[in-house]
């Protein structure tokens, strides 16, 4: 029953990512024309779009609750500009709402705080004290900081590479901030969800979270939160393999960057990455080197740990691209060590199994010894099976809410399902037709060699009869026939007479029974000095009386030899085959292979493995 309904989950959350395609791509740029709109009504928000300065005179002139108002707004125009600016503000929000007993404002600092020590990968810090607020507030008396620390924990978790506890965290804020409709803690669960599929890199879903949290900014008019969102929205397209409307919503960013104010570096140096990234994708590799170097040296400047992991892998990427494996396995190896300060765990775990691939590649065992067991140790303890189903149930449960057309997409799934099918078993075919022909071709041979090896056999054990008979029979006869000589020879004719013909024959045959065919220096010239005729005669008489050429007569006669001692003695045939060619006149066994194969029609070791098999 439980996998059944693992199952059923499965196919609901799937079907709601399919009935959801194409509309956020549809509805992009009528978000972005609500802020233009926003923009240019700005005289009738004043309050809204009030700059530092402004903000700093407000400040100084307010007391109580009014001033640490004020503190707060400057600390969230600070957050992303200058870290130790957004400190100073938030701490004198903290002392004087500590001082007049003002815990709205005690809280919300003391979650801005956790989100400095975030920004910076100090996670533990940031844990500790979001579980400090966490123990003293509800959503009901303080929605809106609740949200934030909420928003916060997902972020660390996600960071951690605890999905399940990030997800869980992001749908309950969800589930809260429907149920009272409070914009601003929607924006803030939104921002959960989002960040969370994006580190799963699941860019759709993460994509439609990010714009409804973009309603809720707009809606809110929260200036703050336009830029990231605008990069998020360039990003998870650039993902989404839509590469144009990445860059109009850069082109977006720059235009809204000039019209109100920069969001300053911790923003700009996402926003670089993103250009980098983009710009790796489309080959524009000079571009991405510039824009990566900046943000490089943002974060490292800035002390943003959680971000110098990422701009490490892009630098290794960017590597890759340019051949340079070398600085790439290096730039990869200095994320890991960059994510494990951070404990950003699934980091370490996605770039050691590249990093495996990679020394792989160099041969370089130790080290791919040394990153499977990081890689494995990380995977069993964060990414069980248990987990994962956890995941995909929270999901679910969240999407079944937005089912309206369940049996349509069930019978959209089904259809699809049966085209998967229908592929994977004529696929399957397709491998047992060549799989039976490759057997039918294997078996073809194999019979062919079988009967290669029997004919050889017989051959060779009526060639061994007759040569034991003819060792019993001696000759009646001596023909005594006068040597031939060189100078004897007329040099001048083409032709032999019989006489001479019959003295190199019986030369020959003398040959034959001393075995000089079998030493690795018998060659023409060399075996008829030893007959002491002519090279060309013997050559002659070899054509003529053999109807063979020198070389195919000596393999002939090799071979013979070789068949006859194969058969009969036991540890030659099962001596090595380099030692069989050498005892028999071969060089090297590649020669020796090939006269034996093209005289029998099969290789020497098939011949020698199935005698002895058939010996047995």
């Amino acid at each position: 029953m439980p996998s059944k309904l693992f199952i059923i989950a499965i196919i609901l959350f799937n079907s709601i990512n399919f009935y959801s395609q194409g509309k956020e791509k549809d509805s992009i740029q009528e978000y972005f024309n609500r802020i233009d709109e926003l923009i240019k009504n700005r005289a009738n928000f004043k309050n809204d779009f009030l700059d530092e300065n402004a903000l700093i005179l407000k400040k100084d002139n307010s007391t109580g609750k009014d001033k640490i108002y004020y503190l707060l707004r400057l600390y969230k125009i600070n957050k992303y500009k200058s870290v130790d600016k957004a400190y100073k503000y938030n701490q004198e929000a903290l002392e004087l709402s500590k001082e007049i007993n003002f815990k709205n404002g005690e809280y919300s600092a003391k979650a801005n705080h956790a989100y400095l020590h975030f920004t910076n990968g100090l996670f533990e810090k940031a844990m500790n004290e979001i579980l400090e607020v966490e123990k003293e507030i509800n959503y009901t008396k303080y929605p809106n900081c609740y949200a934030d620390i909420k928003t916060i924990k997902s972020y660390i978790h996600t960071e951690r590479g605890e999905y399940d506890l990030a997800l869980d965290i992001g749908l309950k804020q969800l589930d809260q901030a429907e149920k009272s409709k409070n914009q601003y803690a929607l924006m803030k669960a939104y921002l959960s969800i989002s960040h969370y599929y994006l580190r799963i890199e699941n860019y759709k879903t993460a994509l439609s979270y990010c714009l409804k949290g973009l309603d809720c900014v707009i809606k809110l008019r929260d200036l703050q939160y336009l830029f990231p969102k605008i990069d998020e929205i360039a990003r998870m397209s650039a993902k989404l393999n839509n590469i144009e409307q990445a860059k109009k919503a850069y082109e977006f960013y720059l235009k809204l960057e000039n019209e109100i104010y920069s969001p300053g570096s911790f923003i700009q140096s996402a926003v670089y990455m993103n250009i980098a990234d983009i710009s790796i994708h489309n080959n524009d590799l000079e571009k991405a080197q510039n824009y990566l170097s900046q943000a490089l040296k943002m974060n490292v400047e800035n002390n943003y740990r959680f971000r110098i992991p990422r701009a490490l892998i892009l630098q290794a990427e960017l590597n890759l691209k340019t051949k340079d494996t070398i600085n790439a396995i290096l730039n990869y190896e200095k994320s890991i060590q960059a994510a494990e300060e951070i404990n950003a765990f699934d980091v370490v775990k996605s770039n050691s199994a590249i990093l495996i691939n990679l020394y792989q590649k160099q041969n370089n065992f130790a080290k791919v010894f040394e990153y499977k067991t990081l890689y494995t140790a990380i995977k069993d303890s964060l990414f069980t099976n248990e987990k994962e189903q956890k995941i995909v149930i929270l999901e679910a449960r969240r999407k079944i809410k937005e089912i309206t057309q369940t049996q349509k997409i069930l019978k959209l799934e089904n259809k699809a399902q049966k085209t998967r099918i229908q592929t994977i078993i004529a696929f399957l075919f397709l491998i047992i037709f060549i799989c039976i022909s490759i057997l039918f071709s294997y078996l073809k041979v194999k019979q062919k060699n079988k009967l290669l090896y029997l004919k050889t056999i017989e051959l060779a054990k009526i060639q061994l009869n007759m040569s034991k008979k003819l060792n019993k029979i001696k000759k009646s006869e001596i023909l005594l026939t006068p040597e031939l000589n060189d100078d004897k020879t007329p040099k001048s004719s083409n032709e032999i007479d019989d006489s001479t013909k019959n003295i190199i024959l019986n030369k020959l045959e003398n040959f034959e029974k001393e075995l000089f065919f079998i030493n690795q220096e018998c060659t023409l010239n060399k075996l008829a000095k030893q007959l002491k005729t002519n090279p060309k005669y013997l050559s002659q008489v070899i054509n003529q009386e053999k109807k063979s050429n020198f070389t195919c007569y000596i393999n002939e006669l090799r071979i013979n030899h070789l068949l006859a001692r194969l058969l009969t003695e036991k540890d030659f045939r099962e001596s090595k085959l380099s030692y069989i060619a050498a005892s028999i006149g071969y060089n090297n066994s590649n020669t020796f292979n090939t006269a034996f194969k093209k005289r029998q029609g099969i290789l020497p070791s098939y011949f020698i493995q199935e005698l002895i098999e058939d010996l047995k």
